[in-house]
């Protein structure tokens, strides 16, 4: 009976033994390799078709790494404008120096994209093509414009009449002897102031001589109250009148008053002299004693 029950119990251990061996062989071909050391049931899911389950699972979204490129821009800077002043301009008025340049810059930058959209740009490198070049404008202020004027058509004046030397020095001759009470003088007739020193030495004589030339130069008496403002005005028919500053003298204000010699050589001291010069002068330039006064009352000179 014994003998029995043992061989019993060695077969019930063979048949268990190799159903755990057709087990384990089983999990092999579904688990992991029997080295790989854990084992799955027949019939069940193993470990790493989970986790390649689960990582599909996860991977279900498309992922797009970045790229990098590189691109190059010409880009414009624009000039700016920078004012200088200069009294070599009237008040007022502008005039381009130096004309303005725009400048061009070419910058290499690096490009991230992702997903075909950029992300991020960065300058690596910069070149400047065309440097730019500010406008510089001049911007007149004109202080000393009225002055510089004044000196050039002053200076005109001496040259014009200069040229009519010969015909001022007749038209001096012919009104001395009209001041003489007319006739027929010759040109060598003195004038009035040699037989009466003291003729136009104040306001009223000088203007008397003054009147009784205006008929020589086609003058009537509209133009003597314009030439009687005029003097006025300058000197107030004072035949010693000199102005401090600029120099001018006498009667009509010649300036230099050294001028009259063109008409005598006692321009300083002779008021018919002075008028005589003043005459001329008005004629030659303006034409007429009104024309004169005219200019005067405009620019505060003639």
């Amino acid at each position: 009976m014994l003998f029995k029950a043992g061989g019993a119990a060695a077969a019930f251990s063979l048949a268990v033994s190799g159903a755990a061996y057709a087990a384990i062989s089983a999990g092999d071909d579904e688990g992991r390799s029997s080295s790989g050391g854990s084992f799955g049931l027949i019939g069940g899911e193993s470990e790493g078709q989970a986790k390649a389950s689960a990582t599909q699972k996860a991977g279900s979204g498309k992922i797009a790494s970045a790229q990098t490129s590189t691109t190059t821009v010409d880009e414009p800077q624009v000039h700016g404008t920078v004012k200088k002043e200069t009294d070599a301009l009237p008040k007022g008025e502008t005039k381009v120096e130096t004309a303005g340049v725009d400048g061009l810059v070419r910058t290499t930058y690096e490009v991230t994209t992702q997903d075909g959209k950029e992300i991020s740009r960065t300058p690596v490198a910069q070149v400047v093509v065309t440097q730019k070049v500010d406008e510089v404008v001049l911007v007149g202020t004109g202080a000393q414009q009225e002055a510089a004027a004044q000196a050039e058509q002053e200076a005109a004046a001496q040259a014009q009449a200069q040229q009519e030397a010969a015909a001022q020095a007749q038209a001096q001759q012919e009104a001395a002897a009209q001041a003489d009470g007319g006739g027929e003088g010759s040109g060598n007739s003195a004038p009035a102031p040699a037989a009466n020193p003291g003729a136009g030495t104040d306001p009223d004589s000088a203007k008397a001589i003054a009147r009784s030339m205006m008929a020589g130069h086609g003058w009537g008496d509209s133009e003597f109250s314009c030439l009687e403002n005029l003097w006025t005005r300058e000197s107030s028919w004072n035949y010693q009148a000199e102005n401090a500053s600029s120099g001018a003298y006498g009667i009509p204000q010649a300036l230099p008053g050294s001028k009259m010699s063109e008409v005598a050589d006692d321009w300083a001291t002779n008021p018919t002299t002075q008028i005589t010069w003043g005459l001329n002068y008005i004629s030659g330039r303006y034409g007429t004693p009104c024309s004169a006064w005219a200019h005067s009352e405009s620019v505060g000179w003639y």
